[in-house]
């Protein structure tokens, strides 16, 4: 399959290693013609992004990535071609970016507590103007000499279960979806072989979900056939993606390793522009 929209990419803006513009740089390197930067909780890559892409000749549409929580799973909601100045949607970004430091602070405090002397300066010097995340965490850890890898840290402190973790502040889905659609947009839940859930998806389609990740790097080649049959027993939309952060971010998932084709990007492609007139 040749893939020509990456639609789960990550910047500098929240947890990846790369600028909006390097990220489109290799957008084109390797050949793509459409991505979505849907970075958590954050819009604030995606004009550097537009920019680059209008000079590159990639179409760059508005994404963004939330986690919330259903019955004791983590469940993340891609949002697309939402309106990224409607009031509401965006004061509630903005709760969960300050949520996003708060829980730093408890971290911070854990890793003291186990020995790790790092300071939440350090953690916000390696965000930059991004929320802190996890990954920021450990990349400290591993430039201080703690451990070996980002990965590291998390299988053995950052994880949920492992001492260091914090549980953070999430939303519904019900409640994510909602804000989605009442900015104009679409809710796709994101990479829903992680969590091997199928039983809430009636539940989400309720509240308003619109399409599933069907290609995702987690994916095995029959979970994707199994939630692409999903996604056209449900008359939901297909989206795909890499979940690109950078090389050194965790997993090393190349750009466009993920994504859509010629014929379901069309798709895709129709319904985002029907879902909001500003893309």
């Amino acid at each position: 399959m040749t893939i020509v929209a990456d639609l789960h990419i990550h910047t500098r803006a929240s947890d990846g290693l790369l600028t909006a513009t390097e990220v489109m740089e290799q957008a084109a390197q390797v050949g793509l013609t459409a991505v979505a930067i849907t970075d958590h909780d954050t819009v604030a890559g995606i004009d550097e992004a537009k920019i680059a892409g209008a000079t590159l000749g990639i179409d760059v549409f508005t994404g963004v990535e939330m986690s919330a929580e259903l019955a004791g799973n983590e469940i993340h909601i891609l949002g697309y071609c939402f309106d990224v100045t409607a009031a509401p949607f965006t004061a509630l970004l903005r709760q969960l970016r300050d949520s996003r430091y708060q829980r730093m602070e408890l971290m911070i405090a854990k890793l003291n507590a186990l020995g790790y002397q790092i300071e939440l300066s350090e953690v916000l010097k390696k965000a930059g103007s991004a929320a802190p995340s996890r990954p920021h965490v450990a990349r400290v850890l591993v430039e201080k000499g703690y451990l070996a890898s980002v990965v590291e840290c998390f299988a053995t402190l950052l994880e949920q279960g492992q001492p260091a973790y914090v549980k953070r502040y999430k939303l519904t889905p019900a409640t994510t979806i909602a804000a989605i659609r009442d900015a104009g947009g679409m809710a796709f839940w994101a990479h829903p072989g992680l969590v091997q859930a199928d039983g809430f998806l009636p539940l989400l389609i309720d509240a308003g979900l619109q399409g599933l990740e069907v290609y995702h790097p987690d994916h095995t080649s029959e979970q994707e056939l199994h939630y692409g049959n999903l996604a056209a027993k449900h008359n939901l939309f297909v989206s795909g993606g890499s979940d690109f952060h950078g090389k050194e971010a965790g997993r090393m998932r190349e750009l466009g390793a993920r994504g859509l084709s010629v014929a379901t990007y069309q798709r895709w492609q129709q319904a985002c522009r029907s879902a909001n007139t500003g893309q």
